[in-house]
Parts: C-alpha cells; sequence; structure tokens
C-alpha cells in the first residue's frame, strides 16, 4: 500500500506491525546501498557486496569495510548490536592471519542514536578501534566510501534522490533511477539475474546507470504525485503472463509507469493501440531486438533473412533465457486488438513475462479464457488517499463525505481528481455539497465519469439501457434469482431476454460478478441512476417498489446492514412512511449507521398534522431518542410536549405513556433538573403496566437518569439488578461469560423471539455498571468486554465500538499498555474496516496511534497521525480539538516517555469469582432504609422492591 493507503484489516495485527518492521529494515539497507552505488565513483572503492557475509561490503584495494545495518523505532542498544559484534571479531581474525587481503573496518550504520550503555561501551577502554557505529549526527571519518544513515525510510530515499540528480541525466527523473537501482539492490541481495556474486564492480556502474537510463526513458512517465491503489499489484508476479483489466480512469497507465520503476529486471512498454494486430508481433520483435538481441549473441541469431516477428520473438526469449535476464513487457491498450494476435505474441516467447492491460470487453475475456489466467483489477483508492488527494487540492471532506466519494466513482483515480476539480470550482471547496448534488442528479457540469463511461454505456442495446437503469438502484449485490424478479416486475421481461442483458453488461465490465450474485459497477451505477431518471416516473417508481420488495424478501432470509440500508432507501422513496416510523423507534438504525436515511421522512411526518396520531408520536419518539442519544438540543422538550398532548389528545395507550415519560425523565437528568426528574419518574412508575419486559426497560432508564444525575450507586445497583434478571432470561449467569467469545457464547443461550432485543438490554445495563462504579471511584471488571460480547450478539456496532473505546481508555488509565493494543487492533481496527462506520474512524484510529505512542512505537503513531491529518479540514471544531489533543499527547509521550508498563501484583484473583468479590468490596454503595422508598423510583418500599 502507499504512504495514504488504509491499513489492511489482518487477523493478527501485531504480526502485521512485526512484518512491516522487517521490511522496513529491509528498504533502509536498500536505500543506503543505492546511496553507495551512486557515490561510489568518487572513492577508491572497486566493488560493493550486497548481503555477502554482512549486509554491505565495501571492497577497495587495500581495505574493506563490513557494514551492518539497523533501522530502529526508538535507539540502539547493545543487544542489538552484540552478535554483529562477535562476528567483526571473527573478520578481523581472518584479515589479521592473512586469508583475507587489506586491512578491515566495521560499521554499524543505524537510524538511531545509541542508549547511554551503549555510548559508554563505545567510550570505554576495550572498544576497537577499527569498529564505529555510525548515525544521523555523529561525527564520524567518511573513509572507505561511507555514507550517512538517515532518520527515515523518506529522507533515506531524499538522500538518493539529491545524489542521484546530481548525475547527467537530465531528462530521467532522479526517483526513477532511486526506484529502480534500489530493484537491482534487491535482486543482488537474493542471488538473482546477473548478479549471482551478489557485487556490483563500480567500474560498471555507468554502463549500468546508462543502461536503465535508456530504457526507462521509453516508458510513460509517472504522476509528479503518484497515489497508490488499494492491495495495488507489482508489475512483474509469478504469473507469466497477467491481465491488468480497468475502464478509462482507472489509472491503469499511471500504474504501469510507477510499478516499473520498482521492478528488479527489465521492463519494456508497448503501447499496441495504434499498430494493427497483424502487424504486432514484428512491430514488437523489431523493437526488442534492437534492445535486446544483444543477449547471448548478437542481433545477427534472431534478426535472421526472412524471419516472421513470432520468430524474433523466440530467438529474443532463448537469447534472454540463456543470459539469465528477466523481462516484463507490457502491453498498454491491448483491448483494440484482436486477442488471437495477442495470444500469438505471448505464446511466441515463453521466457517473456507479458503485462497486459486493457479495458474490460469480449477481447479480453476471451484472452483471459484462452490464457487460463483472471482478469486483475486495480483496486482504486482508499479513503485515506481521498482525505489526502482532497487536502491537496484545497477541498474540505469528513470521513463519511470520503467514503460517499468512494462509492460514487468506486475509487478510479481520474473521477475523483475531476469530482474534486469539480467542488472546488462550483461548490466552494466544499465536497459534501458536490456529492450531495450528484447523489440526486442535480449536478450543472457533467463530470469526467459520465463523460468516459457513457461511451461503454451507449454501446448496449435500449432495453439493456433500461435495465442498467434498475439493477443502478440497488448498492448490493443481488442473486440471479431476485435479478430477474426485479427486471420482470418491473419491465415483464423474461427470463431469457434478461440474461442476455446481463451478459452483455458483465462483457462490458457494468457488472460485477460475487459468486452467484451480482451488481452494478460503482462507477457506473450514476450513470444508470441518470438513465433511469429519464425513463416513464411510473416506470421508475415500479422500478422502485419491485426492488423494495425483492429486498425485504431477501432480509428474511438472509440479513445484512447493507441490505438493510437499502430497503429503507426504498421505502423512503416509495414514500411508505407508515413503515419507516415502524423502523424509526428501533435502536438498530442508530447502531447500523442508518439513522440519516430515514430521519428526513421521520421529521416531515412528524410535522405534519395529516400523519396518524400513532405515527406521528412514534416519528417523535425516534426523533428524541436520538437527539437524547447524540445530545439534546433547545427542540427536544418542544418535540416530548408534542408527544404529551398527543397522548392526552388522542387517548394513546400505556407504551406511549411510558415512552414519553422516560424520555422526558431522561431529559429532565440529563438538565440537572433532579426534583422534576423524581416527579416524572414516580409519575411513570405508577402509570407502567404489569407487562415485565416494559417494568424492566423503566428500571433501566431509571438508573441512566439516576446516572446523570450524579446518583453513582444506585445507578449501578440498580443497573446490576436488572442485568441479573436478563442473565435468568437468557439461560446463563456472569461465569458463563468468562472465556467464551460471542459466536461461542450465543450456543448457551435460551432461545427466544427477544433474543436480540435481550442481549442488547443486557450490554446496556452491563456498560452502565462500568460507567457508574468508575464515576464513583469503584470497579467492574470484565463488565465492558462481556457487553461487547452482548452488543455482538445483539449486532450493535456502533455500541462495540462505543465500549470498545472505553475499553481501551480503561486499559491506558490502569498503564497496561501491550493490553490496550492488542484489544484495539484484535477488535476495533478489524470490526471499523468491516463496518465502515465513518464516525468512528477518526477516534479509534487516533486512539490507536496514542496507544502505540503509549507503547513506545513513536514513528508508528507519527505515521497514523500523518495518515488521519488530510480529514481535518473536514471536522467540526471539536473533532479538530480532539485530534489535535492527541496528537500534542503522542508528542508529549516521545519527548518524555511513557509511564511503566501495569504488571500484574501478586495475589491478583484469576477467576471470575475472585474478581466480583473484589470489584463488590470497591464498588460504591449507599445504606438504604428497608422501609424508605426504593431509589429506582418506582414508589414501592425499598424492601418490597429491590430490598
Amino acid at each position: 500500500m502507499g504512504s495514504h493507503g488504509e491499513r489492511p484489516r489482518v487477523l493478527d495485527a501485531a504480526q502485521l506491525i512485526r512484518i512491516e518492521a522487517v521490511h522496513r529494515g529491509f528498504l533502509f539497507q536498500h536505500l543506503y546501498a543505492v546511496q553507495l552505488l551512486l557515490s561510489a565513483a568518487a572513492t577508491d572503492a572497486t566493488s560493493i557486496v550486497i548481503e555477502g557475509d554482512e549486509d554491505v561490503e565495501i571492497v577497495a584495494p587495500s581495505h574493506r569495510t563490513y557494514v551492518q545495518l539497523k533501522f530502529r523505532s526508538t535507539s540502539l542498544g547493545v543487544a542489538d548490536i552484540a552478535d554483529a559484534l562477535v562476528r567483526f571479531d571473527a573478520y578481523r581474525t581472518m584479515h589479521a592471519e592473512g586469508s583475507r587481503a587489506g586491512a578491515a573496518a566495521f560499521v554499524v550504520a543505524t537510524n538511531a542514536p545509541p542508549t547511554p550503555s551503549l555510548s559508554r561501551v563505545i567510550e570505554g577502554a576495550g572498544w576497537n578501534a577499527d569498529t564505529f557505529v555510525d548515525h544521523p549526527g555523529a561525527s564520524l571519518p567518511r573513509g572507505h566510501a561511507m555514507t550517512p544513515p538517515s532518520r527515515t525510510i523518506e529522507e533515506a530515499f531524499d538522500a538518493c534522490r539529491s545524489t542521484a540528480a546530481r548525475l547527467p541525466f537530465a531528462v530521467l527523473s532522479p526517483e526513477t533511477l532511486v526506484w529502480k537501482l534500489a530493484g537491482q539492490v534487491a535482486m543482488a541481495a537474493c542471488g538473482g539475474g546477473a548478479r549471482r556474486d551478489h557485487s556490483f564492480p563500480v567500474n560498471e556502474l555507468p554502463a549500468l546507470f546508462e543502461q536503465l537510463v535508456i530504457r526507462l526513458q521509453e516508458l510513460p512517465s509517472p504522476p509528479a504525485n503518484y497515489r497508490a491503489q488499494s492491495d495495488e499489484p507489482t508489475i512483474a508476479g509469478e504469473a507469466r503472463c497477467r491481465l491488468i483489466v480497468g475502464h478509462s480512469g482507472a489509472g491503469k497507465t499511471s500504474w504501469v509507469a510507477q510499478a516499473a520503476q520498482h521492478a528488479a529486471g527489465d521492463v519494456a512498454y508497448f503501447d499496441v493501440g495504434d499498430i494493427p494486430g497483424s502487424a504486432l508481433a514484428l512491430s514488437l520483435s523489431r523493437e526488442l531486438a534492437a534492445r535486446y538481441g544483444d543477449s547471448g549473441g548478437g542481433l545477427g541469431r534472431v534478426l535472421l533473412p526472412g524471419a516472421s516477428g513470432l520468430d524474433i520473438l523466440r530467438g529474443i526469449g532463448r537469447g534472454l533465457a540463456e543470459a539469465g535476464s528477466e523481462l516484463t513487457v507490457v502491453l498498454d491498450n491491448a483491448h483494440r486488438l484482436s486477442p488471437l494476435d495477442l495470444l500469438a505474441v505471448v505464446r511466441a516467447a515463453p521466457q517473456v513475462r507479458f503485462t497486459v492491460v486493457g479495458q474490460p470487453g469480449s477481447g479480453m475475456s476471451e484472452l483471459a479464457v484462452s490464457l487460463g489466467v483472471t482478469e486483475e483489477r486495480l483496486g482504486g483508492w482508499t479513503c485515506d488517499t481521498i482525505a489526502a488527494e482532497a487536502a491537496a487540492s484545497g477541498c474540505r471532506a469528513d470521513a463519511a463525505t470520503v467514503q460517499a466519494l468512494l462509492e460514487l466513482t468506486a475509487g478510479l483515480p481520474l473521477y475523483i481528481q475531476n469530482a474534486m476539480l469539480i467542488a472546488a470550482e462550483e461548490h466552494g471547496g466544499v465536497l459534501a455539497d458536490f456529492c450531495a448534488s450528484v447523489s440526486a442528479l442535480t449536478h450543472v457540469t457533467e463530470t469526467a465519469q459520465e463523460l468516459i463511461l457513457s461511451r461503454v454505456v451507449g454501446l448496449l442495446p435500449p432495453d439493456a439501457r433500461d435495465d442498467l437503469g434498475v439493477l443502478s438502484l440497488s448498492d448490493v449485490p443481488l442473486s440471479d434469482e431476485e435479478v430477474r424478479s426485479l427486471l420482470e416486475r418491473t419491465f415483464g421481461r423474461g427470463a431469457g431476454a434478461a440474461s442476455a442483458n446481463l451478459r452483455r453488461m458483465r462483457t462490458a465490465g457494468i457488472i460485477e460478478v460475487f459468486g452467484n450474485r451480482l451488481k452494478v459497477h460503482d462507477a457506473m451505477r450514476l450513470l444508470g441512476r441518470g438513465h433511469l431518471a429519464d425513463l416513464d416516473r411510473d416506470v421508475a417508481l415500479a422500478a422502485r417498489k419491485a426492488l423494495r420488495d425483492v429486498v425485504s424478501a431477501s432480509l428474511r432470509k438472509d440479513w445484512a446492514p447493507a441490505k438493510l440500508a437499502l430497503y429503507l432507501r426504498m421505502l423512503a422513496e416509495t414514500g411508505d412512511v407508515k413503515t419507516l416510523v415502524q423502523f424509526g423507534t428501533e435502536e438498530l438504525f442508530h447502531e447500523l449507521g442508518l439513522w440519516p436515511v430515514i430521519a428526513p421522512f421521520l421529521d416531515a411526518a412528524a410535522r405534519s398534522e395529516a400523519t396518524d396520531p400513532a405515527d406521528r408520536f412514534w416519528a417523535l419518539d425516534g426523533l428524541v431518542f436520538n437527539e437524547i442519544k447524540g445530545g439534546s438540543g433547545p427542540g427536544t422538550l418542544t418535540r416530548i410536549d408534542t408527544m404529551k398532548a398527543l397522548v392526552r389528545r388522542h387517548g394513546l395507550g400505556v407504551r406511549e405513556r411510558q415512552s414519553v415519560g422516560m424520555k422526558e425523565m431522561l431529559l429532565l437528568a440529563v438538565s440537572g433538573r433532579t426534583q422534576d426528574m423524581r416527579r416524572v419518574m414516580r409519575d411513570t412508575a405508577a402509570a407502567m403496566g404489569a407487562n415485565p419486559i416494559h417494568r424492566r426497560i423503566f428500571r433501566y432508564n431509571a438508573a441512566v437518569a439516576m446516572y446523570q444525575a450524579g446518583d453513582m450507586a444506585t445507578a449501578a445497583d440498580e443497573a446490576r439488578s436488572v442485568a441479573e434478571e436478563y442473565f435468568r432470561i437468557l439461560g446463563i449467569g456472569p461465569q458463563d461469560v468468562m472465556g467464551r467469545n460471542a459466536p461461542e457464547l450465543r450456543q448457551h443461550l435460551k432461545s427466544s423471539e427477544t433474543l436480540a432485543d435481550d442481549c442488547k438490554h443486557l450490554a446496556d445495563c452491563l456498560e452502565l455498571c462500568a460507567k457508574a462504579a468508575d464515576a464513583g471511584g469503584g470497579s467492574a471488571p470484565f463488565a465492558r468486554i462481556h457487553a461487547m460480547k452482548f452488543y455482538e450478539l445483539a449486532q450493535a456496532p456502533d455500541s462495540m465500538l462505543r465500549v470498545g473505546m472505553d475499553v481501551v481508555d480503561e486499559s491506558v488509565r490502569r498503564n497496561d499498555f501491550t493490553g490496550a493494543r492488542e484489544f484495539i487492533e484484535s477488535n476495533l481496527l478489524p470490526l471499523l474496516g468491516q463496518l465502515k462506520l465513518a464516525s468512528y474512524l477518526i477516534p479509534v484510529r487516533s486512539q490507536h496511534a496514542v496507544v502505540l505512542a503509549y507503547c513506545s512505537e513513536f514513528d508508528a503513531a507519527d505515521a497514523e497521525m500523518a495518515r488521519l491529518a488530510p480529514y481535518e479540514p473536514g471536522l467540526p471544531d471539536e473533532g479538530r480539538m480532539e485530534l489535535a489533543m492527541q496528537r500534542r499527547l503522542v508528542g508529549r509521550l516521545r519527548r518524555e516517555g511513557p509511564p511503566p508498563q501495569w504488571v500484574m501484583p501478586p495475589g491478583t484473583p484469576t477467576t471470575f469469582e475472585g474478581l466480583l468479590r473484589m470489584a463488590r468490596r470497591s464498588a460504591p454503595t449507599r445504606k438504604v432504609g428497608r422501609n424508605a422508598a426504593c431509589p429506582c423510583g418506582s414508589g414501592l418500599k425499598y424492601k418490597k422492591c429491590h430490598g
């Protein structure tokens, strides 16, 4: 991934960090060697050896310098170089005995300063005078072609680029030469190609530079600021032939230009778009012969009289094989040629690797089948990359907007850059406004995406374009059966005609297939929806109703959040307000981040006097719930007054009275009006029916109100009591939760129609226990961990992430930084990548950066903060302030160092029962008289209620 890409979501995040550290060490070594190669001509060195006895060896007529490279995130200690010093002793003996000629010098080159203990060793009497520890800022003699090491990978590259810029190759960018040399160094390190001896003779370096320059000048130039795509492949993989397929605007040629810089072997680029298919073999072979025909015997072996283009290619391939050379030939715009012509060329030279680049279509599909390979597609830009491009373009975007632009453009670089250009010119740089106008099809300027892809859509027959318009309504894959049902209900389209249209669209790259499911390519949906808008209004409405019904049936078979979001949109777009209102009271939509989809429709229903009173009440209930959850505003109390008026005027039932009473109670608690809160609590409890489900919900909300009012002891007691009831309902006890993950725990739960709700409510109680215990100076061991398990069982991701962040903070507070890091990397980051809840992207990842700093991984923490920086202009003031505070904390930890890591003290309980006893001893308690009113607000005496 490029520097602006998101971190991959892996099963073992700690293993990923170790792997990254290993490869940083290799790249540091390779760039150090490149700097030596670039500057060797000005020294007395005769050769540079890569991965011989040491990482790098500098050989001169009278001496040999052994260099061991060390890349560290903090400092270099004695233990880091102990093995190297032992080896240095062995080399020193060999030189002294004469088995190796000349004098010897030994260098440990590192990016990090030595620790105080190592500095004392270096300055001590026993340190050998021929051994040096070289680091940035060290004042050492620079003899023997030694080059100063850099602090970071970026600085090492800049140093190489600066040196390369002084070489006489003005038409070639220094960056290109550096990366190409780094590839040569990597090849030498593994003893591959022409570097089986791992050595670069200095007198051959000018010829090597010239050769690289000549070949690289023929490649397309990469963009000045190239941004890598997601999971970007190397240009020369293991497969002998690869097909890179993508629509115009996908960044294929830019990828070729960039990837060629890093290829260890030779890369030849040919744009075959304007070459007649019959002339391809001859044109390609003569170009290759001019450059590579001398491999293994000269041009005469391949340019025989009367030889065909395919004959010449065969000869070149044999010559390259004999010389041990590796060549990758890139054939760009291959979609314009016959697959038979391409196939003949690829098969003629089996010793050559081919990368065939083109747009999707029947020709590329036929070539893939003939070669037995799979078409590969570039992954597009990630959210982090889009955010970085937005910042560089002067645009502002928060995480949600970046995700929306990714979905509009499928991450294709050209379309994203064009969108930002339009946003800057027409929307003051506010990308959210651009995305909103495009999504609503109200934009004025036609985007590059529409201009380019309209040619692809224009090749479809009219009925296939109509099918595309209908299928573009869905942003989730549908099964073949669901697609046929959708088209049959909308157009009366038969299965045969629908299948034929789908085949056409799939061949053109318009349709993506996921197993037995398919959907329109994200970049194509904009054009499809535009075509649907041009169809008759009744047809468009019929399509939406048909999709609504298809997705409704699909949800009953296979529930998924994305499918549910699509169903809600179709309810809204078909005007099914009554069903939307029913959904609006469900907490699930707040958990899945779907609230913005239905909020405008609930607001309209709540404002309208024409709405059925009960529907209007529940629309208001959903709005008030969201406002209390996110921080109520001045209009919340007005909404509650309207709800109370609806209950009075229309005689609504107990459930409505209970709901409005609890909402008012919570709002009064948040506002600090404790006496009024207790009054409403008593009134609501008195009107409460006998339904145990309703009573448990009321008691939990009463506990929340007590917590908001500052009565932590009552809140903790009541939450724990309600939690115990839910444990009994689920048929388990707290001890059953220990050591089991959510899927395993599910097998022990008592099945019921309210299982998901019961799990959610139990998790709410456990979370409240933990919050009240924290605020009251006590503790609730494992309460949050167990809450997360039940939130997972209830499919409540918003709460999972929120509580998970509290778990991390809890670990940091007790100085368990290792545990905090393991938890956030094993649980929260994978969950964030899976659910794509944009509102948590910045908080979770900035928290991860802080945890990395607490673990002394300062470079990794700074890198994560740098990846988040492009989002900052699009954040509200509060979000920018929080990110700035996190950044300052990382800086302070780097300067001052983190506190010591917590170690479990002797005697700490290791069983659930022992931890529970410890928690009860430290939990806040308050003595309540047996005849006093129960603090839960039920109106009963304590002995008759919770006593």
